[in-house]
């Protein structure tokens, strides 16, 4: 059932007059109207908003760039960075770049730890509402500020983009909008703060507690599960709330493999979860703190007509899409699931069937929104103009003093991305490498293709991200055998060097069909990577050597990640062993013959 604003209102008091007066530009001062809107309602018109803004920047994104770098450099130009760089005297685009050197992380971390302790007008005339809090490249927590001009566009381009091309997509195909009703959101969230009082930690924890008073009627999950304050069993709190609700219309995550790993718990936990539902009950076992018990037990009642509607299901098996046999309404999916999350958002495929379609949301960074996906099922993102300012460096440019705007790219080029956001990074490398794949009105459209720190190099053959999962995807089409996820190592003992693939296979791969395992992707990756095909052909590195891994290393190695304070947001594939600490995990996992 959709629970109406009316049954919220009743009981919302100041809660509501805040959120009339957010929605009113959207929905003018018709009360009646947001009485009679669902919370999903109101996402898919904030969403119809945010697409036609999408459009319509699209068009003017050259001008949108020049405008928005003008009024960023004039709005700081009496910060102590702006006065450092000359803010004021900087009026062109030439300028900017000639006098306002290229930055890394480092650059910023004086100024940074000054401002989490309170102080102002450092990096950026508007103080910080958030700290993004990522782990780096190498495990080393970077925080960056984060503006609520930033947070807004987070909300507009991530969150509400989603509904609004949701809904489009389903005009579009039924001549029906996106039909309402509650989610499954799956990222986990954790709201901390600085020693000044400002929250960190994911974007997305911040965003989701400006939004509390309405979180019961947009998700599945009570507010005690949505944003934890403390350690608790998640898996087993966001799978029982999600499968206890028969009407979901929508499951999301940052990440394809937030929803991958939950319906994999469901799948090996589905008689726990069914005998909690029937009883209404959370097992005792299940790792909860007791006040947290306790304030869930209102939002628990015994459901004997569901659970076994669902062990029903479940006892079928999962050889035939589970998600529309226990969520009939479910239409869409949401989470990254391009580039390196490939082999998980195939999996989702066994899960949901071909029908329901799939959001790949957005390319951000903890520095920026980059982009957003126009379309469902899109694997290019539209650059979002009005989001920073954007530079880019062809690869293999070694003059970086030459860099790129957005009218400048080619397509089917490839080019390093430097950002200048709207709270106080400038020029910042992302080392991110993307790739134009058209363009969308005057916009670019991009597609990540790999980090620049995860370069695989032995002899200078530099394998990247795109070479590993063009190759992963050829040797499945070759022998379909279903791969969870994979690795790489450069192993420079022995001699002649060579690279070890780490594969998991999602089912037993005899061990007599190895070998050719072995033959067929090293011959998928001297295609993809001619100079490395070259080096194996004479010499200069050794043949290729498979590892597989046991069932769930991949999953295991999110959880622990995850048990040391990691946000599920954040964890990407490892697709490099770069670390002693990662070889001595993921080696000592192999399955053994």
């Amino acid at each position: 059932m959709i629970v109406k604003m009316g049954e919220r209102i009743q009981n919302a008091g100041q809660g509501f007059r805040s959120f009339w007066a957010q929605h009113k530009p959207l929905l003018g001062t018709d009360r009646r109207k947001i009485l009679s809107l669902d919370r999903t309602e109101i996402m898919i018109l904030r969403g119809r908003r945010a697409v036609r803004a999408v459009d319509r920047g699209s068009r003017e994104a050259v001008i949108l760039q020049y405008r928005l770098l003008t009024e960023l450099l004039k709005k700081n130009q009496d910060t102590e960075y702006g006065k450092k760089y000359g803010f004021a005297q900087i009026h062109t685009v030439h300028d900017f770049k000639k006098h306002v050197p290229l930055t890394e992380y480092d650059d910023y971390v004086p100024y940074i730890q000054r401002m989490m302790n309170g102080e102002a007008n450092i990096l950026c005339a508007d103080p910080p509402k958030h700290f993004a809090m990522s782990t780096g490249s190498i495990g080393v927590p970077k925080y960056v500020p984060v503006s609520q001009e930033e947070l807004d566009k987070y909300t507009r381009y991530s969150a509400e983009m989603a509904f609004g091309v949701a809904d489009e997509y389903y005009r579009n195909t039924t001549g029906k909008g996106l039909p309402g009703g509650r989610g499954l959101n799956a990222v986990e969230l954790r709201v901390m703060q600085t020693p000044s009082g400002v929250g960190r930690g994911s974007v997305s924890s911040t965003l989701m507690s400006s939004m509390k008073d309405f979180v019961p009627f947009l998700l599945s999950s009570p507010w005690e599960v949505v944003c934890p304050g403390q350690e608790m069993d998640m898996k087993y709190l966001k799978a029982r709330f999600a499968l206890m609700d028969r009407e979901l219309v929508f499951m999301d995550a940052a990440f394809m493999t937030g929803l991958v790993d939950l319906m994999d718990y469901i799948r090996d936990n589905y008689g726990l979860l069914c005998r909690d539902i029937y009883h209404g009950r959370i097992d005792p076992e299940i790792r909860i703190p007791g006040n947290v018990r306790d304030a869930l037990k209102d939002s628990i009642r015994p459901d004997r007509k569901r659970a076994r509607e669902l062990l029903r299901e479940f006892r079928e098996g999962f050889d035939t899409p589970i998600i529309p046999r226990i969520w009939p309404k479910m239409s869409w999916i949401g989470g990254i699931g391009t580039g390196g999350f490939f082999p998980y958002a195939r999996r989702m495929r066994k899960y949901s069937g071909k029908n329901i379609p799939f959001n790949n949301l957005c390319y951000a960074a903890s520095e920026a929104l980059i982009a957003t996906a126009r379309h469902m099922g899109d694997e290019s993102y539209v650059l979002i103009p009005d989001g920073g300012f954007y530079e880019f460096i062809p690869v293999g440019c070694e003059d970086e003093t030459k860099t790129l705007n957005i009218d400048e790219l080619e397509i089917g080029e490839d080019y390093r991305v430097i950002v200048t956001n709207l709270s106080g990074f400038y020029r910042y490398r992302l080392h991110d490498v993307v790739r134009v794949t058209s363009y969308y009105n005057e916009t670019p459209m991009i597609r990540f293709v790999y980090r620049e720190n995860q370069l695989i190099s032995i002899a200078g053959e530099k394998t990247n991200e795109e070479d590993l999962r063009w190759s992963m995807e050829q040797f499945y089409l070759e022998t379909r055998i279903h791969v969870s996820d994979y690795s790489i190592y450069a192993d420079t003992d022995s001699s002649p060097g060579h690279y070890i693939m780490l594969v998991e296979p999602t089912g037993v791969i005899p061990q007599e069909r190895i070998a050719g395992c072995r033959d067929v992707l090293e011959g998928k990756l001297m295609q993809s990577n001619p100079a490395y095909g070259e080096m194996v052909r004479t010499g200069v590195l050794g043949r290729l050597e498979l590892v597989l891994l046991q069932q769930q290393t991949y999953q295991l190695y999110r959880d622990i990640q995850i048990m040391k304070g990691a946000s599920s947001n954040q964890i990407k594939p490892v697709r490099v062993i770069d670390t002693p600490q990662k070889k001595d995990f993921f080696f000592n996992l192999r399955e053994q013959y």
